[in-house]
């Protein structure tokens, strides 16, 4: 089965909470509508969501700011979230949303992008990316 990668859009927000909640994370419902509305709209953010025939199996979200020690832009993979109960290849679609993720990263420009999703997080409900910082 393909993966596909794409820009999250506000038509997907319920489809990412549930796919959230998933994984062990649980937002209280109007802080995250309220917090995914900002964050679509910001250019200093990147949300992408990965679907496998037309369902959201994946979720990446990734922050972009002016460092001054790297004289450019910064971009920090903050979330990668995969379905828990994905029947098909976990790896792939780990794989594609981080091409698609920081390959966007660097076409904005970044100079570094900072790979440490999930800190913080819980080990067993994280998703660990299968890259290291570039």
């Amino acid at each position: 089965m393909r993966v596909f990668v794409r820009p999250a859009s506000l038509q997907d927000g319920v489809s990412i909470l549930s796919l959230l909640e998933s994984v062990g994370y649980f937002p209280e419902p109007i802080s995250y509508a309220k917090t995914y509305r900002k964050t679509i709209g910001d250019p200093r953010f990147l949300v992408r969501v990965a679907e496998i025939e037309g369902r959201i199996v994946g979720m990446a979200t990734l922050s972009l700011r002016n460092q001054l020690g790297i004289g450019g832009l910064l971009a920090c993979l903050d979330e990668l979230v995969i379905d828990s109960g994905l029947e098909t290849d976990e790896k792939g679609v780990n794989r594609a949303l981080l091409q698609a993720t920081v390959g966007r990263a660097r076409a904005l420009g970044a100079r570094r992008v900072v790979v440490h999703a999930n800190e913080g997080t819980n080990p067993q409900r994280s998703v660990q990316p299968l890259v290291k910082s570039a």
